[in-house]
C-alpha cells in the first residue's frame, strides 16, 4: 500500500495516498471542525469550517476535501484560523434563523427548561416534569405562586393570543408531586467528604444546600429566625403562599440528609472563624435584604408606624396588630401590596397604598396590583409623602403631588413635586415599603468587601467573596429582588462551590451560542399560523367577599384537564435538537457574536414529509448532508432516523 508521509501540527504521520488531511489528523488525535462533512458521504468542502493553513505556501484549504502530499506541512489551529472560522460561522448564522433556548427559558432567572416540563405535562408525564422543574427550581410548589412569571412576558404565545400559564403549569406539577406517595427525592452523589455551611434558609441559601447535597457534601443551613423560608414564610401572606406548601418545598433538604438550624444568629451565635473551626470547608452566605429602608421624613418614628416587614412577620408569627379602621400604606412593590391587602383581611375598612410614580411604573407583579383592586383597595398614584405628625390619637400625613421628570438611573421618568400641591391624609396604620437593604451590621462582622450600596462583592463566575472560602449569592449580592433570581443565584453558587470543594476553578463554565428570531413577535409568521387560538385557562379563584374575610388561598390551582389543556397551547419555539447542534456548538467555541436580523428570517411553513420529518427551512444553513445522503443511498429508502440524526442543525427533526 503505498503511504503519503507529512506533518500536522508539528507532528509526522504516514496517511495511505488519497487520503486526505482531515483523515491524516485524526490519525493524530487532533480535531478539526467540521460541519458539512460525514464520513459516509462524499466530500463538499462548501462550508469552510475545516479550513487549515499549509505552512509556507501561505494558502487556506479545507482539510475535508484536500488530498495529502508528501511532505506537506499542515497547522490545524492558530490565531488566524480562528478567525476565518468565527466569521464563517457568524456567515452561516446569517442563514440560519431560530430560538436555540425558548424566549421563556432565557427570561427565566433560574434557566428552567419550560418547554420540555410544559411538554411533559401535556403528554400526562407529571413525574418528568417535576425531574425537569427541579433541575433549576427546587421551590416549584412556592414559585409557581409568587414569581411574577417573566417568562410569561416573554412568552411567544403573544403572538396568538395570550402567554401560556407557565406558572400555573409549574405549580401543578409540583402540587402533584408533593400529594404523591413517593414525592420527587433527587438522587445523591457518593459523599463528597466536604462540609458547607449555607447562611440563610431563604430561597438562595435553601436552593444552594439542595444542589449541594446532590452532590454529596455535607450541609448545615443556618438560619436567625425560628422557621426556615426567609422571606417566603415571613413575609409573603398565607393567601398567596400557605405554610403547608412552603414546608412541602423545603422537606427533599432534610430528606437528602441536610441539617437545617433555626435561632442561630451570625454575629451573636456564630462568626465565619468558629465554623472554620468546626471543619467547614465553605460558607455560603444568602443573608438576604431584610432589613426595611427609612421613609427618610420627619415624624417617621411615631407610633402607628412600622415597615411593611415588620408587619408582615408579626402576623406570620401569630401576632398580628390591630390596624385600625383606616390604613395607608407607602410603597408600590410586592411588599407594600402584600401590606395592604394583609390590613384588609385584619379587620381594616378603607386601605389606600400610596405610590410616587405611576401604575405602570410600581414594581409589584401586575397580577397582584389586580387582586389588590379587585379587593376594595384605593391606589393614589402620582404622590409621595412629606411628613407626618399625631393628631387627636390618629397620624396625620402629609402628602406630595408628583409628576414624572427625566429619567433615572432605572429608565423610569423620575417623579418631580408639583409645586403648590400638598394634602393631608389620615390614619390610623402608616405601613411603609419603600425598600429594603442589606444589614450591614452583617456584612461589617464578615469582614468582606461590600459595594456602595451595601450589598457583598462577589466575582460574578465563581461567587466568591473577597474571602475566597466564602460565597455568597441571592439578595445580599442583588439587593432586594425576586426569589426565582435568588433561586437560580442559589444554583449556579452551588455548582461553584462543588468546584471549589472538588479542587477545580470556580468560575462557570462558557455559556452556550443562543440563537433567536429576535424580540418577542417578530418570530416568522409560520411558528404562529400553526397554532389555532385558544383561550388560555384561568385558575378558581375566591370572589372579593370570601378573601377579604379569611387568609386563606386566593387560587385553588389547575385541575388536570385543565393542565392538560394548557400546557397543549405551548408552541414549542425551543428547537429539539440544542444539545446536539454542531453549528450551535461552533458558534460557542469560536464565541460568534452574530444574531440574525429577525427581519430576515423565512417566511416558510414547516414542511412535513411523509408525515414524519418536519423541515424549518429557517434553520437550514444549506450543508447539503441531507440532499446527498438521499441521493447516495440505495434506492432512496432511507430511515427517519438517518436524516434527522445527520442533520447539523436542526432544521430536520
Amino acid at each position: 500500500m503505498n503511504t503519503v508521509t507529512l506533518t500536522v501540527n508539528g507532528r509526522e504521520t504516514s496517511v495511505p495516498a488519497g487520503a486526505s488531511i482531515l483523515e491524516a489528523a485524526r490519525t493524530l488525535d487532533i480535531a478539526i471542525p467540521t460541519l458539512c462533512f460525514h464520513k459516509e458521504l462524499s466530500t463538499l468542502g462548501s462550508c469552510w469550517m475545516c479550513i487549515v493553513e499549509l505552512k509556507g505556501k501561505n494558502r487556506f484549504v479545507p482539510a475535508c476535501s484536500t488530498t495529502v502530499t508528501p511532505g506537506m506541512d499542515v497547522e490545524t489551529d492558530n490565531g488566524q484560523l480562528r478567525l476565518m472560522r468565527t466569521r464563517t460561522v457568524e456567515r452561516l448564522l446569517e442563514q440560519h434563523c431560530g430560538d436555540c433556548e425558548a424566549p421563556c427559558s432565557t427570561a427565566c432567572p433560574a434557566g428552567c427548561n419550560i418547554p420540555a416540563y410544559t411538554g411533559a405535562i401535556r403528554r400526562g408525564d407529571d413525574s418528568t416534569a417535576i425531574r425537569i422543574i427541579t433541575e433549576t427550581i427546587p421551590l416549584a410548589a412556592t414559585l409557581g405562586r409568587i414569581c411574577p412569571a417573566p417568562c410569561e412576558d416573554a412568552c411567544r404565545r403573544h403572538g396568538v393570543d395570550e402567554p401560556v400559564a407557565i406558572c400555573s403549569l409549574k405549580r401543578f406539577a409540583a402540587d402533584r408531586n408533593h400529594n404523591a406517595p413517593q414525592p420527587y427525592i433527587p438522587v445523591k452523589a457518593e459523599p463528597s467528604g466536604k462540609k458547607v455551611a449555607v447562611i440563610g434558609a431563604g430561597p438562595a441559601g435553601l436552593s444552594t444546600a439542595y444542589y449541594l447535597l446532590q452532590d454529596g457534601h455535607d450541609v448545615t443551613v443556618y438560619d436567625a429566625n425560628s422557621r426556615p423560608g426567609g422571606m417566603m414564610y415571613y413575609a409573603i401572606p398565607r393567601f398567596r403562599l400557605p405554610e403547608n406548601v412552603l414546608k412541602a418545598d423545603i422537606a427533599p433538604v432534610a430528606a437528602m440528609g441536610g441539617n437545617m438550624v433555626t435561632g442561630m444568629e451570625l454575629g451573636k451565635d456564630m462568626s465565619p472563624d468558629e465554623l472554620k473551626q468546626k471543619g467547614y470547608d465553605a460558607i455560603f452566605l444568602a443573608i438576604g435584604a431584610g432589613k426595611a429602608a427609612d421613609p427618610g421624613i420627619p415624624g417617621q418614628h411615631l407610633s402607628g408606624i412600622m415597615s411593611g416587614i415588620a408587619f408582615l412577620k408579626s402576623v406570620a408569627t401569630g401576632n398580628s396588630p390591630d390596624p385600625g379602621k383606616d390604613v395607608i400604606v407607602v410603597g408600590g412593590g410586592n411588599t407594600a401590596v402584600d401590606a395592604a391587602r394583609t390590613a384588609l383581611r385584619l379587620g381594616a375598612r378603607n386601605v389606600t397604598l400610596l405610590y410616587r410614580r405611576t401604575r405602570e411604573e410600581m414594581p409589584a407583579n401586575r397580577v397582584e396590583i389586580g387582586e389588590a383592586e379587585a379587593e376594595g383597595i384605593s391606589l393614589k398614584l402620582l404622590s409621595a409623602p412629606v411628613s407626618v405628625s399625631e393628631r387627636n390619637g390618629r397620624l396625620e400625613l402629609v402628602v406630595q403631588d408628583m409628576k414624572p421628570g427625566e429619567p433615572d438611573e432605572s429608565g423610569r421618568r423620575r417623579p418631580v413635586p408639583v409645586e403648590g400641591s400638598v394634602g393631608r391624609l389620615e390614619a390610623d396604620t402608616i405601613i411603609t415599603a419603600i425598600g429594603q437593604q442589606v444589614d450591614a451590621s452583617l456584612t461589617g462582622l464578615l469582614h468582606i468587601e461590600t459595594t456602595p450600596k451595601g450589598t457583598i462583592t462577589i466575582d460574578p463566575e465563581s461567587f466568591q467573596t473577597s474571602n475566597p472560602w466564602i460565597f455568597a449569592g441571592g439578595d445580599c449580592v442583588t439587593g432586594a429582588g425576586i426569589a426565582v433570581t435568588a433561586v437560580g443565584q442559589g444554583r449556579k453558587a452551588a455548582a461553584a462551590i462543588s468546584r471549589y470543594l472538588n479542587g477545580e476553578p470556580p468560575s462557570g463554565t462558557t455559556r452556550p451560542f443562543n440563537s433567536s428570531y429576535g424580540e418577542r413577535d417578530h418570530a416568522p409568521r409560520a411558528l404562529y399560523r400553526q397554532a389555532l387560538p385558544l383561550k388560555r385557562i384561568s385558575m378558581h379563584e375566591l370572589t372579593g367577599a370570601e378573601r377579604i374575610t379569611s387568609f386563606s388561598e386566593v387560587c385553588s390551582g389547575l385541575t388536570e384537564e385543565q393542565a392538560r389543556q394548557e400546557a397543549s397551547r405551548c408552541l414549542r419555539c425551543s428547537c429539539n435538537t440544542k444539545n446536539d447542534c454542531t453549528l450551535r456548538e461552533l458558534a460557542t467555541h469560536y464565541e460568534a457574536e452574530l444574531v440574525p436580523d429577525p427581519q430576515e428570517a423565512h417566511e416558510n411553513d414547516y414542511i412535513v414529509r411523509n408525515g414524519s420529518i418536519r423541515f424549518e427551512r429557517d434553520k437550514c444553513i444549506d450543508c447539503g448532508i441531507c440532499t446527498r445522503t438521499i441521493q447516495e443511498t440505495r434506492n432512496g429508502d432511507i430511515e427517519t432516523t438517518i436524516l434527522t440524526e445527520r442533520c447539523p442543525t436542526g432544521a430536520l427533526s
